[in-house]
C-alpha cells in the first residue's frame, strides 16, 4: 500500500482506506471478510461513524489483540434515539457518551481521529464550535490522548471553509468525486444524486474552481488533510445512466480523488470482499487504467478549460510535469502564495518557464486546457 502523511498530524496511512457504512447491519462474518481483505491490502485507515452497538461489537471482536493494525476514524455527534435508529446530535452530554460507548466497544483508549459528525450548515459550524460543544470535547479528548487527531465531517463548502480556517480541526472529511465536483460546493446532500442540479450547468469548470477546488486548496495551505468519502459518488459514478452518461472505474474514482489538492486518503465503502479488491486495483493499475481523463472530457461532465491534474497532456518533450505545474500555479493564487511553494516547485525537473509553446500537450488534453496560458502564469508566479 502507498503510505501518506495525514496532512500536519503525525499519522501515516494508507492512500486508500475502509468505509464501513455498508456493513453496520452485516453478520460478524460479513463484517470480518471485507475488513481481513483491506487489512492483508493494507487498507488499515477505517471510518466508523455507525452508532449501533452490534457493528461497534463486531469490529472490537476483529480488533481484539492487534489493536496497532486499525487505524479508527470515530464520529462525535453520530447517536442512536429512543428507538434505536441513527440520529446525529449537537447536544454534548449526548454525543460524548456515544463516543465513549465507541471506545468501550472497540475495547481500546484512543481513536486515531475523531470526526465532529456531519457539520454541512454554517449554524451548525457556529453551534459545534461554541463554547462546550462538540469540537471542545474532541480537542479535550486529544489533549487527554483520547484522540490522535481532531478532524470534522461535511458535504458543503461553507462550513467546512470556516473549520478549516480556525485552525481548530487537523483532518476534513469530504466527498470527492468528479459527478459532485461540477456542482457548486452549498449544493445540498441529499440534491447529489438526482438529475435536477446537472441540468443546465453550462459553465462547469468555473463551479468546479470556485467551490469545492478553493476548499482544497485552503486545506493543503494549512496542512489539512481530506479524507475523501463517497469517491465513488456512492456508486452513481459507476453507473452508465448517471447525469454525465458515463461510466467510471473503481480505479479512476480513487485516481481522481487521490489527485485533488490535500486529499490522503479514499475511502472506498465496500458491501463485499470483491469490492475490496477491486479499489486495491489501484495500487497495481497502469497509468492508462488509472487514466480519467479521457471518460471525463467525452462525456457529459464536459469540464471544459479545467485542468483536472490527470497528465492526459504528457509527455512533454522538454519534460515538464504539467499537471504538478499547474496544480503549484493554482495554489500560490488561491491560497498559500509562491514563496510557501518555491522549494515545491524548485525540486520539479523543469519548470514553466521550459515551455517551448509547441502544443501538443493541448492537442491531447480532452478537457481543452490552455496549457501554454497556464505555463506562462506559473512562470510568471514563480519566476522560472
Amino acid at each position: 500500500m502507498k503510505r501518506v502523511a495525514l496532512g500536519r498530524t503525525s499519522i501515516e496511512t494508507g492512500a486508500i482506506g475502509l468505509g464501513l457504512e455498508h456493513l453496520e447491519k452485516a453478520s460478524y462474518d460479513e463484517l470480518a471478510a471485507v475488513v481481513e481483505r483491506a487489512l492483508e491490502g493494507g487498507m488499515s485507515y477505517m471510518d466508523l461513524f455507525m452508532p449501533s452497538a452490534a457493528v461497534r461489537d463486531n469490529m472490537g471482536r476483529l480488533m481484539k489483540g492487534r489493536r496497532s493494525l486499525f487505524q479508527v476514524q470515530g464520529h462525535i455527534g453520530a447517536c442512536l434515539d429512543e428507538k434505536g435508529q441513527y440520529m446525529r446530535t449537537r447536544e454534548p452530554a449526548m454525543a460524548e457518551r456515544h463516543a465513549e460507548d465507541l471506545l468501550r466497544r472497540l475495547d481500546t483508549d484512543y481513536v486515531d481521529v475523531l470526526m465532529v459528525h456531519f457539520v454541512d450548515e454554517v449554524s451548525e459550524w457556529n453551534e459545534v464550535a461554541a463554547p462546550g460543544g462538540t469540537l471542545e470535547i474532541a480537542r479535550r479528548w486529544k489533549e487527554a490522548g483520547k484522540v490522535r487527531a481532531v478532524g470534522m465531517s461535511s458535504h458543503k463548502t461553507g462550513a467546512a471553509t470556516l473549520a478549516v480556517r480556525s485552525g481548530a480541526v487537523d483532518v476534513l472529511m469530504f466527498p470527492v468525486n468528479p459527478l459532485f465536483d461540477i456542482l457548486p460546493g452549498e449544493t445540498e446532500l441529499m440534491s447529489l444524486w438526482k438529475p435536477d442540479p446537472y441540468e443546465g450547468v453550462t459553465d462547469k469548470a468555473a463551479l468546479e474552481l470556485r467551490a469545492r477546488r478553493e476548499l482544497f486548496q485552503e486545506c493543503r495551505a494549512r496542512g489539512v488533510a481530506i479524507v475523501a468519502m463517497k469517491p465513488f459518488a456512492a456508486g452513481w459514478a459507476l453507473k452508465p445512466d448517471n447525469p454525465a452518461g458515463a461510466a467510471l472505474t473503481p480505479v479512476q474514482c480513487i485516481e481522481y480523488a487521490l489527485s485533488r489538492p490535500a486529499v490522503a486518503v479514499a475511502l472506498a465503502g465496500c458491501k463485499t470482499a470483491r469490492e475490496v479488491e477491486a479499489a486495491l486495483a489501484w495500487l497495481d493499475a497502469p497509468d492508462s487504467e488509472r487514466d480519467f481523463g479521457a471518460a471525463l472530457g467525452t462525456s457529459g461532465w464536459n469540464i471544459a478549460g479545467a485542468c483536472m491534474y490527470c497528465n492526459h497532456c504528457l509527455p512533454c518533450p522538454v519534460g515538464i510535469d504539467i499537471a504538478a505545474v499547474t496544480r503549484l500555479a493554482d495554489a500560490a493564487s488561491k491560497a498559500e502564495g509562491a514563496a510557501a511553494l518555491a522549494g515545491e516547485y524548485g525540486a520539479l525537473a523543469a519548470g514553466a518557464a521550459s515551455c517551448v509553446e509547441c502544443g501538443e500537450c493541448e492537442a491531447r488534453c480532452p478537457f481543452g486546457v490552455r496549457v501554454r496560458e497556464n505555463m506562462k502564469r506559473a512562470a510568471a508566479v514563480f519566476g522560472s
